[in-house]
């Protein structure tokens, strides 16, 4: 909690909101008629940082038991967070005040600058957001994997209402889908006989996820030759060894571990680390035989709630324990 602070996330962001509105007024209300492109690119700048930062806010409330419950949070590290966000937006902010009285060209610079304000302050709503969802879910996945995860849950929840519905069909009209998905195949350069199982799973496969892979984090790299992706709301790394390897399609998890897959089931960084953990999904879905002294029975794969340490260890469990299986769609 914020202890005796009367000031809670959502007072925090409406003050950064007014700070962002003051910049905006203070450039639309200005003499135009000198202005060059540098000026109108900071009101684009401007109005983009506040229209994304509304867009946050109403994103995250859901996340968290709704808008009440976000705005009146009070927990102690993410207003240290926003309150020193603040003092960049009104310094920023400053800077057109200043130069609203002085006149001459505005300095380019400021628009980058905006621009990236914009990301810190992105980055801070989508942290303070993930402490809420943290405190209730501990040792699960962070909020960012949650929402992943949650995509492919309906992914797979679509794919298997359409496998139903066209089981359900006539044969002649599964023939008639059959040979229009063949032509679309051919299309594409692929062989007809995969067309059946490719148009089935081409929105719901892991490739589908890679949108809201690209809204909860982004890529980057790392060194000369390593990969990461790095979540924007436990600024969390997973780190792909080599560049060259990361996959552009669902490989055999001995190979590489295709980034949705490791994305959906990260873990926040312990205290002092850097890396994500990885849970794997698949120890939850499957079971082995035990042969125990007196009889046998199945038993669930253990792993450590904490996850694997690395995408490294994470690669080495599946392909230690899951490679001889159908691996599921998770």
């Amino acid at each position: 909690s914020g202890g005796g602070d009367p000031a809670t996330v959502g007072s925090l962001l409406a003050t950064i909101a007014t700070s962002l509105t003051e910049a905006l007024r203070i450039l639309m209300f200005a003499d135009k008629r000198q202005w060059g492109p540098d000026e109108f690119e900071q009101i684009r700048a401007l109005e983009e940082a506040l229209d994304d930062a509304k867009k946050d806010f109403q994103e995250m409330a859901p996340l968290v038991h709704g808008q009440f419950y976000y705005q009146n949070d009070r927990t102690t590290i993410s207003l240290l967070e926003l309150r020193k966000l603040l003092e960049k937006f009104t310094f920023h902010s400053q800077n057109f005040k200043d130069w609203a009285r002085q006149g001459g060209p505005i300095n380019p610079i400021w628009a980058r600058e905006t621009g990236q304000l914009k990301q810190e302050l992105h980055r801070a709503q989508c942290r303070a957001a993930r402490r809420i969802f943290a405190a209730e879910q501990e040792g699960s996945r962070c909020l960012g994997a949650f929402q992943v995860h949650r995509q492919q849950k309906r992914n797979e929840a679509e794919r298997q209402r359409r496998q139903r519905a066209r089981s359900e069909l006539p044969p002649w009209q599964q023939q008639h889908e059959q040979a229009v998905e063949d032509e679309a195949a051919r299309q594409r350069g692929e062989p007809p006989q995969t067309a059946a199982a490719h148009s089935l799973c081409r929105s719901t496969s892991l490739e589908a996820l890679v949108p809201v892979c690209n809204a909860v984090g982004r890529f980057e790299r790392l060194g000369e030759h390593d990969a990461a992706f790095v979540c924007d709301f436990c600024d969390g790394f997973i780190v792909w060894p080599d560049l060259q390897r990361l996959p552009s399609a669902r490989t055999p998890p001995k190979v590489v571990v295709f980034p949705p897959l490791a994305i959906a089931n990260h873990v926040a960084p312990e205290p002092g680390e850097w890396q994500a953990h990885i849970l794997c999904p698949y120890c939850d879905e499957y079971t082995y035989l035990d042969q125990g002294e007196d009889s046998e029975e199945d038993v669930k794969y253990a792993q450590d709630e904490k996850g694997f340490t690395s995408l490294e260890k994470f690669r080495e469990h599946l392909e230690w324990y899951h490679t001889a299986l159908p691996v599921p769609a998770i």
